[in-house]
């Protein structure tokens, strides 16, 4: 017998304590997709009850209707935003964190990224409806320097939901920023400045081309957690700010239309499948810019 065939077996055994993880990973995530794509393809009859046999109405719905489209289009928009500001806004916090000797102040530092995780999403998101409410920090702030003469609604506003929902996603921008931007090393800044670059050359030409993996990493899940949010936008704007998301969770809970709620749901799904591949390209591209 081969070398490579004794190997073969030693291989597979090696694998053995990851499968059923894997099986079971992949019964929770395909076994339930396999049954929504199932029931997005069953007509309704008129009062919105699945009917034997399949079709694309559902899917023609989806398209078709604004109720639904816009939605669609306007979660692109908005998780694309969100993206961007947790993007800019998580870059210097994970530089200065991983530019932080280590100590207290390091350790105060990671603190204050990581303990957002550590909250529920739904406490985060309240802790926005008590600043921005009529009676909240917010509106007591402004109609006291005489801003305002009354309360307004800043809920409902939509200005309130991308800042809240980048509030909540912003960690996931940081710590993947952090680590690329800890990984540099500083002998080449100083080689940097050393031919004569300054700090704003350095920084464009060595921290941002080196940090680009983070930068992707980052974007990528701020992007794709983005798309499929909803606890956040339904606390803070309500369920009548048109997003995907909350399209779903109407259909589901309010209308009861199951079928619709499925295929929205697909639908979205593929849209955020082709928003990462997407971000992917388009990283591709730069960093082949930056380094070629």
């Amino acid at each position: 017998m081969s070398p490579a065939a004794i190997r073969a077996p030693r291989r597979l055994r090696g694998l053995l304590p990851v499968i059923p993880v894997v099986v079971f990973l992949l019964a929770l995530f395909v076994v339930p997709l396999v049954r929504v794509l199932e029931l997005s393809l069953h007509p309704v009859d008129a009062n919105g009850y699945p009917q034997d046999g399949y079709s694309l109405t559902q899917y023609g719905r989806v398209f078709t209707e604004s109720f639904f489209s816009e939605a669609l289009w306007h979660s692109l928009l908005t998780s694309l935003l969100v993206t961007a500001l947790c993007v800019l806004l998580g870059f210097p916090a994970a530089y200065a964190l991983s530019r932080a000797r280590a100590g207290v102040l390091r350790t105060l530092l990671f603190v204050a990224v990581v303990s957002p995780l550590l909250t529920s999403v739904v406490v985060r998101s309240y802790g926005w409806v008590v600043l921005f409410s009529a009676n909240g920090a917010v509106n007591r702030v402004l109609v006291g320097i005489g801003l305002l003469e009354r309360p307004a609604q800043l809920l409902t506003s939509y200005l309130v939901v991308v800042v809240s929902v980048t509030h909540v996603l912003l960690p996931f921008a940081i710590l993947p920023l952090t680590t690329a931007l800890g990984s540099i090393d500083d002998n080449l800044r100083r080689a940097s400045r050393t031919l004569g670059a300054g700090s704003v050359r350095t920084f464009w030409k060595i921290t941002v081309p080196l940090g680009l993996p983070g930068i992707a990493v980052g974007a990528t899940v701020v992007f794709a957690l983005a798309m499929g949010i909803y606890i956040t936008p339904l606390l803070v704007g309500g369920a009548n700010q048109p997003l995907a998301g909350l399209r779903v969770y109407s259909q589901i809970t309010s209308v009861f239309d199951y079928p619709v709620a499925a295929a929205l749901s697909l639908t979205l799904l593929l849209l955020t499948l082709l928003g990462v591949s997407a971000l992917g390209t388009g990283f591709r591209l730069w960093e082949r810019k930056l380094h070629g």
